[in-house]
């Protein structure tokens, strides 16, 4: 990048941050709606607030007043560097003639800020100048002692080792997203919105196989359509939650998408603590019942004009995208064209911990809870959900599964005929590993192991600490079967704890053709694991056939 000037460096930030989506384009927005501001400019930075000196600094419009966004140049160990921060100014000027008085309110509000949301200042510095002399860059702690003083300057930030002019593309991203970073403490000291309030609800989700990212088939008759004890996805064939964590709708920092159970949250809640989530799947004849995971710091948008501003456009051009997603599905478009999708809550990816598995809840009494109310909870997580932390495998565990986990399936088709033929591979595979292996010996897990949470489909003991790994893929295509198995078994390798892994075994429907077995001899001579690879044949005697 060449050099610029500030006024150019103030122009390419404000660009940039528009550009990039990032949050602190929203800041002017916010001043105007929290500050009641009614005409302010679109930009962060402007001509007014560029100062090109003997001090060359910039921060954002409105900023002297109060905690103020700012780029500048100091001097660090006699070297010119570039500072980037949220910075209270206590030099006196005409529209603060006294402030420490007057910015006594941000203060305190910065240091109970500070003691409420710590986490939101990790890795940042802080450091003030006072007559002209620097402190030292110190963690971020109250702004109390010296700190708060007539005409210091205080700043909560970072330093980049170079002059304002020498910036490039890559420093000014890094410099946008600390200000993203940097904006909730802004919005909880200078716009003082209300933090976040402690109400704590689970609520239920509609089922996926595709994290929640793109819609997956499900079970749906168009008779259903329009009956209220019927759910919506069981009406069309798909649910507006399946898009909720899909990239497409993350803009300026936030996700955005539709939760029903927000959307029944009861009026006057803005947001929520914590929102954990369970879902529903029919096994068979049974609804089992899963817990998904937690978003926190949840905020509910559906009444936010501002908010809705910025996402409607976004939703709108994905309209017909969404449409096609949901007819690759065999679902029914109507859903769409009579319920648009609309987002009721919005929340940053940061705040979302969904575990790569979501699990099982056998105690989880399914009658007492409206389906998709959300229902607040105090005291212990686990006075609602049974909670498995996911963990290294250290340990071997024998046994058998009493039913079968759909999430462990990666890229799984949805059909019952392929659930039908993945138990079939799993009974068949238990069959044929006797008499060496079984349950009752103690050397054989069918879907029992996990590592790192991750349910592996059959586990060997082969002998004290040693074992082998199967996994089983069931599309027509055996490359597919390979490469899809292939990363499942390399993750479970990877996450064995102190158990040696022997063999790596991919179990599939599909013989492999002359190119497959290149593919998979390149594989066995490239990977430090031993691997296998058994095809299944229910018409043949032995039914698992070793190819390569």
């Amino acid at each position: 990048m060449p050099s610029m000037t500030l006024a150019q460096l103030a122009d390419t930030l404000n660009r940039k941050a528009r550009s990039g989506n990032h949050a602190i384009a929203r800041l002017p927005e916010l001043r105007k709606q929290y500050l009641h501001k009614k005409q302010l400019p679109a930009d962060l930075f402007t001509r007014t607030t560029i100062f090109d000196k003997d001090d060359k600094y910039f921060f954002h419009h409105g900023g002297r007043d109060e905690m103020q966004f700012n780029v500048g140049e100091e001097w660090v160990n006699n070297r010119i560097v570039t500072r980037y921060g949220l910075c209270f100014s206590l030099e006196p000027s005409r529209s603060l003639t006294n402030p420490v008085h007057d910015l006594k309110p941000f203060q305190q509000r910065f240091n109970q800020c500070l003691a409420v949301h710590p986490a939101w200042f990790k890795g940042f510095k802080q450091w003030y100048y006072r007559h002209g002399n620097r402190s030292v860059n110190q963690a971020a702690q109250p702004l109390n002692g010296d700190w708060f003083l007539h005409g210091n300057f205080i700043c909560l930030g970072g330093i980049i080792n170079k002059s304002l002019t020498a910036l490039n593309d890559q420093d000014l991203q890094k410099i946008l997203a600390a200000f993203d970073r940097l904006l909730p403490i802004y919005e909880y000291v200078v716009l003082q919105k209300k933090p976040l309030p402690v109400i704590r609800i689970f609520t239920r989700l509609t089922s996926n196989e595709n994290n929640w990212e793109l819609p997956s088939p499900h079970r749906w008759k168009k008779s259903n359509q329009g009956k209220k004890n019927i759910p919506f996805e069981n009406q069309y064939g798909f649910g507006h939650e399946e898009w909720l964590l899909n990239n497409r709708y993350n803009v300026g920092g936030y996700q955005y998408g539709y939760i029903r159970g927000i959307q029944h949250a009861k009026a006057g809640t803005d947001a929520f603590a914590e929102v954990h989530f369970y879902t529903v799947r029919k096994e068979k004849t049974a609804n089992l019942v899963y817990h998904v995971g937690t978003i926190r710091n949840l905020e509910i948008i559906k009444h936010d004009p501002a908010a809705q501003e910025i996402i409607k456009p976004v939703i709108d051009r994905f309209r017909a995208d969404m449409i096609e997603e949901i007819l690759q599905i065999n679902g029914d478009r109507k859903g769409m064209d009579d319920h648009p999708f609309t987002a009721v809550a919005r929340f940053k990816l940061q705040d979302v911990d969904f575990p790569d598995e979501p699990v099982y809840q056998p105690e989880f009494d399914l009658k007492t809870f409206k389906r998709f109310q959300p229902y607040e909870f105090e005291g212990d997580f686990a006075d609602v959900f049974e909670e498995e932390l996911p963990g290294d495998s250290t340990e071997f565990i024998a046994g058998k599964a009493t039913q079968t986990s759909v999430y462990n399936k990666k890229n799984r088709d949805a059909s019952i005929t392929v659930e039908k033929l993945h138990t079939e591979i799993v009974e068949c595979l238990e069959q044929h590993l006797l008499p060496g292996y079984s349950v009752s010996r103690d050397n054989l897990s069918i879907e029992i192991m996990r590592f790192h949470g991750n349910i592996a489909d059959v586990v060997t003991l082969d002998r004290k600490k040693s074992i082998s790994i199967y996994e089983i893929k069931t599309s027509a295509s055996g490359r597919r079967n390979i490469r899809d198995a292939i990363a499942q078994l390399l993750d479970y390798a990877a996450h064995a704890g102190t158990l040696k892994v022997k063999i790596l075994v991919v179990v599939s429907p599909s013989w492999l053709n002359a190119l497959e077995l290149a593919f998979l001899k390149h594989l066995q001579d490239s990977l430090a694991y031993k691997l296998e690879y058994y095809c299944y044949d229910k018409n043949r005697s032995p039914k698992f056939i070793l190819q390569g």
